[in-house]
């Protein structure tokens, strides 16, 4: 069937007057209400300043020079750390904890050792932490400028990031550990039970006996990330949707290219797996190559090391937030 021009628009005309006729009666045809958001991560800081974190660096390394546990360039270091933050608004804390130099060792007695804890609120029961270690090498002369220096201060920068942001960080709380402890006594080697990891074998056991271990939302341990030829690994052992969290926010930031493999190596993040914390390890193991010839040597300095990987490493971290936030 067919119709003319004029009898379609009456048609159309008829029809309009009746719906909005039907409209003044039925109220299902009102208009419908906007739909409801959907609910979305927080966001996280775009910027990291990796000229800062660049000046943090030189200063660890030029002004307080070695940083060994139970010294005096130790607590120069913690007392740098918080003059830096605590004016930002993180609370701060100092975990203590005693560390016996095993047999053969050069240092002998029981010292004190200190892991930094810096505390950011947020919603939520359940926290981020976000870790490194402080201390250096127990090898005369060693400065470490990545190992450790690196990742003490990209998470200094990241805390400075999460304290400016505008609108405030409305994600979980933020904790950020700075382990004291987690070289080894030298020159005895490197030992899971005993001569390494102090401060964070300290610390998971402490959160364990609390029955606190299931606050803890992910943890993310920082260490050698300031190396020239960055190239992350994803520490083999690490949870799995961690590391596939941070490989896919790499790729998304064109950053790919910076995660180089997986392979196990036991650092801090270890003792926090064993009592079930989600827990991840970026670490660069190759500085400067396969061979990882600079580390726990006399090469381990700024002029190995860049402020372009800090700035690397800060920003991926920093756009990793959002998406642990909803887990």
């Amino acid at each position: 069937m067919t119709t003319t021009r004029t009898a379609r628009n009456l048609l159309l005309w008829l029809g309009t007057v009746l719906t909005l006729a039907a409209c003044q009666v039925t109220p299902s045809c009102s208009p419908s209400p906007p739909p409801t958001p959907t609910p979305s991560a927080p966001t996280a800081p775009t910027e990291f300043d990796e000229d800062r974190a660049w000046t943090d660096l030189v200063y660890l390394v030029d002004t307080i020079g070695r940083r060994r546990i139970g010294t005096t360039g130790a607590q120069q270091t913690r007392n740098y750390i918080r003059e830096q933050l605590q004016p930002l608004g993180w609370q701060f804390e100092d975990d203590l904890f005693e560390a016996l130099p095993p047999e053969g060792a050069n240092r002998k007695s029981s010292i004190t050792g200190t892991n930094l804890i810096a505390k950011f609120p947020g919603k939520g029961e359940k926290s981020i932490w976000l870790t490194s270690h402080y201390d250096t090498f127990d090898k005369p002369k060693f400065l470490g400028a990545n190992d450790s220096g690196s990742s003490t201060v990209v998470l200094m920068e990241i805390a400075r990031q999460i304290a400016s942001m505008e609108p405030a960080w409305q994600g979980p709380p933020l904790t950020l550990v700075w382990f004291d402890g987690e070289e080894p006594f030298y020159p005895v080697s490197w030992d899971d039970t005993r001569n390494s990891t102090f401060g964070s074998r300290h610390l998971a056991e402490k959160i364990k006996s609390e029955g606190k271990e299931d606050s803890i939302l992910a943890f993310i341990l920082l260490d050698m990330v300031g190396d020239k030829n960055l190239g992350l690994e994803l520490e083999d052992l690490s949870t799995p949707w961690l590391k596939e969290h941070f490989r896919d926010t790499a790729n998304r930031l064109s950053y790919g290219r910076y995660i180089t493999g997986e392979m196990e190596i036991k650092d801090d993040h270890r003792p926090f797996l064993d009592i079930g914390v989600p827990a991840i390890d970026l670490i660069d193991f190759h500085y400067p190559g396969a061979g990882n010839e600079y580390w726990h040597t006399a090469d381990d300095v700024l002029e190995n090391c860049s402020k372009e990987s800090l700035g690397i490493v800060g920003r991926l971290v920093m756009a990793a937030l959002p998406g642990l936030s909803i887990r």
